[in-house]
């Protein structure tokens, strides 16, 4: 706002002509437009030349004297409210410019000094310029931040974002060439076979004084007897009929199946760590895609609907310049799931200090949405000035508590826990049951929880997520230790949650008095390479409750239908307070084990609601 530009240029021009309009011998419009560009955040040193060069060339010496005197005093009056509140309303400024006006009528009536006006028309005049300052400053903002209807939405190019869809295509190329590379194996060839065969007879036989009568002969049969004898072998057949048949024509037959063995499992190390090194390709080509994939999100462009969105614009720069806050620039994105953005840069008025949530909701009252601060922004704004950026709210919220208990003999829990909500209007929550207790199942679950945590938090699917998060526990290390993965991720517009299990123990969805849960037969994450989760979907609402545990909790219920009592467990439980509901289905969870926890146990219970209008 402090540039100027042509909106700006046209208050100066009224300001200037303000002087020849008069109404009974009076220039009320002198200290109206004049007061109303001045809370309107027009250049105020320029808005005051005008004012007076208008009076100067417009207007008589003694016109110009009381006006000119009105000005200043109103001028003064408003600056020394701004520096000791920190701020200033309209109805305030508006007050101040009527009130010195009739003020200084009242006193030239009282000096007698040469004046058209009485006091009755004095104090309409003052009445007449509060109404006009208080209804044209608003009408101004919104003059401000006009724009023509037929303009479009401009997009906001990220920079070097032709150059990410670049790197996109080049990485997605580079991860279709490893996966062309991978050709796993689970069976020899005829060639491997030939050379088996080759390498246990060069063993056995050459020192065999019989060598020259099994093998040099026409009619031979030892050839195929013995490639007969490794296909069995290969195959997992029972080989006590080739064998015999092999020992028929061989006195070696013992010192030759051993042989055979000690060749067969040298190659079958081999082709493990030939497959393992294909696992390793096929890691690496999953990460590559997920990489480009980011990047060419990264490299969409948000949309700027600043200009269609004046009336919003132009009341929150009202409203934010009405509680003391100076806004040099506000812009309005539309993000790609139609939520809105606002971006906010601007400063506080002297040494006053605003909360930005405080900001969120000045924001939200003047708007047909609810705003939140983003997740890194400052906690309060100053006279420094700081970039803000606001973000649209979801329909629903969800609350979340948690209950746990540790095995016993264990300092720690193998457990570990997440929930985020995250800035696009997703909630995700996730929970991890570690191998085993203890330290080690403690740092498995956590380092799998955080893996997912960041990936989701650099927008990433929950499916990608989760394969990127496998393909990492695969080939961090051979310690077999694995974990367990239950997530959802909730958008909390529609309240469609997508439930992904990867080993984990059954989900509970209450609705009302209906408790209904969903399962899947797969293995912990890290077992093996090509992992793939299901989605399983179902729709939350006003009032559901998702509640996620862990294996200990269901397997030591020592009851027939272990899912069937938990659902009951959860049926019975009367409380809205996600902590208290954890908390007493833990308990009665330790009434089934007689309060004895023979493995770790969890509770993640998260409740959804419906926002309230104008809730933070």
């Amino acid at each position: 706002m402090r540039k100027f530009d042509v909106k700006q240029l046209v208050i100066c021009v009224l300001a200037v002509l303000a002087p020849r309009f008069t109404v009974a011998g009076m220039y009320p419009l002198v200290p109206a437009v004049f007061m109303t560009g001045f809370m309107s955040g027009v250049n105020r040193s320029l808005l005051f030349l005008c004012t007076i060069g208008g009076l100067l060339a417009l207007a008589p010496v003694r016109i110009l004297i009381k006006y000119g005197l009105v000005v200043i005093l109103a001028a003064v009056l408003v600056k020394l409210a701004e520096w000791y509140f920190h701020k200033c309303r309209t109805g305030a400024a508006a007050a101040i410019a009527g009130g010195v006006t009739a003020a200084v009528t009242l006193s030239w009536q009282l000096m007698r000094i040469p004046d058209a006006a009485t006091v009755a028309i004095g104090i309409l005049e003052g009445v007449f310029i509060y109404g006009f300052v208080f209804i044209c400053t608003r009408l101004f903002y919104l003059f401000l931040d006009w724009e023509p209807a037929g303009r479009q939405p401009m997009p906001v190019y990220v920079q070097g974002g032709e150059k990410l869809n670049e790197y996109a295509q080049s990485f997605q190329q580079l991860a279709k060439t490893f996966r062309q590379m991978n050709r796993y194996r689970s069976d020899f060839t005829a060639e491997e076979l030939s050379r088996m065969q080759n390498e246990v007879t060069g063993n056995v036989c050459v020192s065999c004084n019989q060598c020259a009568l099994c093998w040099e002969t026409e009619d031979t049969p030892m050839y195929q007897l013995l490639y007969r004898f490794l296909q069995s072998v290969q195959k997992g057949e029972d080989t006590e009929r080739t064998a015999r048949d092999l020992g028929e024509h061989c006195i070696c037959m013992d010192e030759m199946m051993n042989q055979v063995m000690r060749v067969f499992e040298k190659a079958h190390l081999n082709m493990a760590w030939y497959n393992r090194l294909q696992e390793n390709r096929d890691a690496i080509a999953q990460q590559l895609n997920a990489m480009a994939y980011i990047m060419e999100d990264c490299a969409k462009n948000d949309q700027d609907v600043t200009a269609l969105e004046g009336k919003l614009t132009a009341a929150v720069r009202y409203a934010l310049k009405e509680n003391g806050v100076i806004c040099d620039s506000l812009r309005v994105l539309r993000k790609s799931g139609e939520k809105l953005e606002l971006l906010f840069s601007g400063r506080t008025r002297g040494k006053k200090c605003i909360a930005v949530k405080e900001l969120a909701k000045i924001i939200s009252r003047e708007s047909d949405h609810t705003f939140l601060p983003a997740r890194d922004a400052k906690s309060l704004l100053g006279e420094k000035g700081a970039r803000l950026s606001f973000l649209e709210t979801t329909e629903l919220t969800a609350y979340y508590g948690v209950a746990r208990a540790v095995r016993e003999g264990e300092q720690v829990s193998g457990d570990s826990f997440a929930f985020q909500m995250l800035d696009d209007g997703r909630c995700i929550m996730i929970v991890s049951d570690g191998m085993g207790s203890g330290y080690s199942a403690c740092k498995e679950s956590e380092m799998v929880i955080d893996l997912i945590e960041k990936f989701m938090e650099s927008g990433f699917r929950p499916d990608t997520a989760l394969q990127m998060m496998n393909s990492a526990m695969v080939t961090h290390g051979d310690h077999n230790l694995f974990s367990t993965v239950d997530l959802a991720c909730i958008d909390m517009d529609s309240g469609k949650a997508g439930m992904y299990k990867v080993g984990a123990a059954a989900t509970f969805i209450r609705h009302g008095d209906q408790v209904t849960w969903l399962e899947d037969n797969s293995m912990p994450v890290g077992v093996f390479m090509n992992q793939t989760p299901v989605r399983q979907e179902v729709q939350l609402g006003d009032g559901d409750f998702v509640v996620m545990v862990t294996d200990g909790t269901l397997d030591h219920l020592y009851v027939d239908d272990a899912k069937e009592t938990m659902a009951d467990i959860i049926r019975g439980v009367d409380t809205n307070n996600p902590s208290q509901f954890s908390r007493q289905v833990l308990e009665q969870v330790l009434l089934f084990t007689g309060g004895r926890v023979r493995d770790d146990m969890t509770v993640l219970t998260a409740g959804i609601w419906k926002r309230q209008p104008g809730a933070a």
